[in-house]
């Protein structure tokens, strides 16, 4: 079933084609891996990753900056103002005696077994207009902090007032765990606020205050800040020290204050014309009304990162490509689905031919058949010849890949497993291909039509997965072209999957599974065609 003089004859006179295959595609291979390595790309697409990572993290940075400014301006004039009408409320416009009569009266009532609202109810029920909401305010505090009218007092009052108010907005939109930190924020703020009010000789003013309070509060927060960017944790103490986080803060929350007041003046201006009828408190109404929408867009604009100004199809494609591989771009996809198999295609064709087709055209297949060799022992024998000489080629690129990796120095991210299996797919790649190609030269009589037939499809199916790679997954989505993508439907080099063997997943087995079959199902054929047709002998 093995002829070992056929082999070596073809061993012989397929030599010097095999030799020059072989040695040109490892010196490719060779090449490439060491000058992608000491070009170093893999640095290049880690310098544009960083790049992109931390642009996302200053604008993390900014927007949290603008965020908590917000939070805290307007916790602390709600502070102020609360304050002062309270203080007003309890120490001037109630007297002693008025303040006395209301608290016997709710006492009175409660002593009654009357529950705190219903007893303020009770109180409130005879009053009407400012009066009753003035009562109403006196015994929300009275209820909650006794006849304790001091500043202190009130401070405290008016300051758990604020924190459940903004622990509620919090909650409502972004769980507790925000709402509680928003809390704690906001109690430290204002406690913090009193202080430098009593101490500052400066008027009190919470927006310079809140401008100067929130870089030194959260780049204390920043600096320790961790996050996942691709599997990998980030840490922003990779990219900025205390002193950057301060001032990205300070400088955003200027700007901020900037616009901000530039778009005040001139709302309020517009407003006041629009509705001259209108006064102070109602216009300041409106006002604020039109700036929350504003400060929102504000707060978007000063804080947007870099991929954010641009469309989103060119921002995505620039992360991907910030993301991709350059070495395995090139090597694992570019090389082993054109470069690296272009050569051996060829070898495959003129093969093939020489094997089988080409000796019973020339006659030469006579002289074969004129010994006790049968036909069966002539083409297995031929097909050994086949395989083998593939298996050793690639055998051949893969110690050069081997080798040409370990002189890189792991400057290229592709493994030496990953180096195995791309060689590993190539060689059963070519397999499936030698299978078709030796089935046309088993079937044909004339050397033309075995090299026209079994030659013009493998070049089609190499040139349909050039082609189909400009719209694969391989090539940055900016210069994908989709349609294209039909043409690796047609080729059954698309099985050889790179991707999958580059990503450590497993689809690539089952589509080499295919390919080892479509050899296999080829081979076999061509040993019983060649066994069974009429040859002209």
């Amino acid at each position: 079933m093995f002829s070992k003089p056929l082999f070596k004859q073809s061993c012989k006179a397929n030599l010097g084609l095999w030799s020059f295959v072989t040695v040109i595609t490892c010196i490719i291979l060779a090449v490439l891996v060491l000058v992608i390595g000491n070009l170093n790309v893999g640095a290049v697409s880690k310098g544009m990753v960083d790049l992109f990572v931390k642009d996302s993290v200053e604008a993390s940075i900014k927007k949290e900056s603008l965020t908590y400014f917000n939070m805290t301006d307007e916790a602390l004039v709600n502070f102020d103002d609360s304050t002062q009408e309270l203080d007003q409320l309890l120490n001037v416009s109630l007297s002693s005696m008025q303040k006395k009569m209301i608290v016997t009266q709710f006492n009175s009532l409660t002593s009654q077994g009357k529950s705190p609202e219903e007893a303020k109810t009770a109180v409130l029920s005879m009053l009407t207009g400012d009066v009753k909401m003035a009562i109403s305010a006196f015994l929300d505090y009275y209820i909650l902090m006794g006849e304790n009218y001091d500043k202190a007092s009130i401070n405290q009052y008016v300051l758990t007032l604020i924190e459940e108010e903004i622990y509620n907005q919090i909650l409502e939109s972004n769980g507790q765990e925000m709402a509680l930190s928003a809390k704690l924020f906001i109690h430290q703020a204002v406690n913090d606020y009193l202080s430098y009010s009593q101490n500052s000789e400066q008027a009190k003013s919470p927006s310079i205050f809140a401008t100067g309070y929130i870089p030194n509060i959260l780049k204390e927060v920043f600096i320790i800040q961790e996050f996942e960017n691709q599997g990998e944790i980030i840490k922003v103490s990779d990219y900025f020290d205390k002193e950057q986080l301060g001032d990205i803060s300070l400088e955003v929350i200027i700007s901020y204050r900037g616009q901000i007041e530039y778009k005040s003046a001139q709302l309020k201006n517009e407003l006041m014309m629009q509705n001259p009828e209108l006064g102070e408190e109602d216009i300041e109404i409106l006002l604020s009304q039109a700036l929350a929408e504003e400060k929102i867009n504000y707060i978007n604009s000063l804080s947007g990162s870099l991929l954010d100004e641009l469309p989103s199809d060119i921002s995505s494609s620039l992360q991907e490509l910030g993301n991709m591989d350059m070495g395995e771009l090139v090597i694992g996809s570019m090389f082993f689905k054109m470069a690296g198999i272009l050569l051996p295609i060829v070898y495959i064709i003129m093969a093939s031919n020489n094997l089988i087709s080409s000796q019973v055209d020339s006659g030469s297949m006579a002289f074969v058949l004129s010994t006790p060799t049968k036909r069966t022992t002539i083409s297995l024998t031929q097909m050994a010849y086949l395989v083998f000489s593939l298996f050793a080629m690639f055998l051949c690129t893969t110690i050069v890949g081997l080798v040409s990796l370990a002189i890189a120095g792991g400057s290229i991210s592709i493994t030496y497993s990953q180096m195995i299996l791309l060689n590993l797919g190539a060689f059963v790649t070519m397999f499936a291909i030698s299978g078709i190609c030796f089935l046309t030269s088993s079937w044909f009589n004339r050397s033309k039509l075995a090299m026209s037939i079994g030659g013009g499809l493998s070049m089609f199916f190499f040139v349909a997965t050039i082609l189909g790679l400009f719209g694969s997954p391989t090539i940055p989505s900016m210069m994908r072209v989709g349609a294209m993508d039909v043409f690796n439907y047609l080729s059954i080099i698309t099985l050889f999957d790179c991707l999958s063997i580059l990503a450590g997943t497993t689809a690539f087995i089952w589509k080499g599974a295919i390919l080892i079959a479509i050899g296999i199902v080829c081979f076999a054929i061509s040993i019983f065609k060649f066994k069974k047709k009429d040859l002209p002998l």
